[in-house]
């Protein structure tokens, strides 16, 4: 099940009718119905990181562990 299907049921027990328009809160917002090619959705596999495999690896994984423990630390603080 996903979440997605959860949240129908419950708008439509509710009689919530999905409404996507677009409510315009500052004056400079343009919205003229053209939406943006990305190349990062274009192709999301490119977004990924590179494989490391060995010691580089390990290392790698302890860099990033250590950089998660510090940015925890400052959020605590």
């Amino acid at each position: 099940m996903s979440i997605s299907m959860h949240l129908d049921e419950y708008m439509e027990s509710r009689g919530i009718t999905p409404d996507d328009t677009v409510v315009v809160d500052d004056p400079c917002s343009v919205f003229d119905g053209r939406v943006e090619r990305s190349e990062k959705l274009d192709n999301p596999a490119s977004q990924l990181p590179l494989p490391v495999s060995g010691d580089s690896a390990d290392e790698e994984s302890e860099r990033r562990l250590a950089a998660a423990e510090d940015s925890l630390k400052k959020l605590m603080d």
